[in-house]
């Protein structure tokens, strides 16, 4: 008994050693490659905010980034990888749009050391890329104008007839969409169009004429920026239909970053836990258990499903059907 103990701990040490020597590999690797290009979908202020916690622990990193909506950002990388423009060192966007790179070959193998823990669901099975932080979609709704009693509790339960041409719903939620009607079909969706609901572009501007009374119900809110708005006193609310449709943003290697290293422990620092403590100071919902969150609460209250990674082999498709249905 005490020799496998013994055993026991060294093999432990020598496990902890290697992660260590790792660790310390990318900070000599990084001290001389000194830069650092993300790509992201993430906003500039968002992305702002990480180098700013980054950057005071690795002041020998130069660091930049371009950002640009989901789809723009693929057809980019895209265009460098045929180019052979290899420019980006990090690609920072959701999980759909990273596995139409991966099934492009514009990804390149990595498994961070900091997603050891985490679960399967935030892991690429193949290695090529981990989630970062999650958002979930919920049902806002105008506390003025309706009671919470009276707002719908689940799914079935919006195409009740007092709901026509009282539905906002946003045109930028293809994955929402795309979910629902994986979940639903077809024939709940065309009922939901029955209800002739109004389309609006962003969800800032739904949340926007939500709160003014534009509308008394929006489908498909991003739970953080509904929550804000209730907690700087908007007169809005919101429930969980279940499962709540939810949507994980990724960070992944590209083919060939031209600075590895500085890459890799750019990763390694955003699903640490400080770096965890930073995507919610920024009000996303951290992967990380031991980062206490209160956007993740609101998730952890419901039944998630988690979008399918590969709808973006089916965007055209689904923007389609969308776009007949709803436009």
């Amino acid at each position: 008994m005490k020799s496998a103990i013994i055993t026991f701990l060294f093999v432990l040490a020598l496990v902890t050693t290697s992660a260590a020597q790792t660790q310390e590999q990318l900070i000599a690797g990084a001290k001389k490659e000194g830069k650092l290009v993300v790509y992201a979908s993430a906003t500039a202020p968002q992305l702002q905010m990480y180098f700013a916690t980054f950057n005071k622990r690795y002041p020998f990193i130069k660091t930049e980034f371009f950002r640009t909506g989901k789809q723009k950002l693929v057809s980019k990388i895209l265009f460098e990888e045929q180019a052979k423009q290899h420019i980006a060192d990090i690609i920072h966007t959701s999980v759909i749009e990273t596995n139409i790179l991966k099934k492009r070959g514009a990804l390149s193998k990595h498994v961070p050391l900091e997603a050891a823990s985490l679960p399967a669901q935030y892991k690429d099975p193949e290695g090529f890329w981990t989630s970062v932080y999650a958002s979930g979609t919920l049902l806002g709704y105008n506390s003025r104008q309706v009671k919470r009693a009276d707002v719908p509790k689940n799914y079935d339960e919006l195409l009740n007839p007092r709901w026509k041409n009282a539905i906002a719903i946003d045109s930028n939620k293809i994955e929402w969409f795309a979910m629902l009607l994986k979940l639903k079909g077809r024939s709940f969706m065309e009922k939901l169009a029955a209800l002739n609901p109004s389309v609006r572009d962003g969800n800032t501007l739904v949340l926007q004429l939500l709160a003014a009374g534009e509308f008394p119900v929006a489908a498909g809110v991003y739970e953080y920026s509904i929550e804000d708005l209730k907690t700087k006193g908007a007169p809005v609310d919101w429930i969980g239909l279940e499962p709540v449709i939810t949507y994980t943003v990724a960070a992944s290697l590209p083919s060939r970053p031209n600075n590895p290293n500085s890459a890799k422990l750019f990763i390694e620092w955003l699903l640490s836990k400080e770096g965890q403590e930073v995507i919610n100071q920024y009000g996303r919902v951290p992967i990380r258990d031991d980062v206490d969150s209160k956007y993740g609460k609101i998730l952890k209250q419901h039944k998630l499903l988690m979008t399918d990674i590969d709808l973006g082999q089916k965007e055209a498709e689904v923007n389609e059907t969308f776009r007949k249905l709803f436009q």
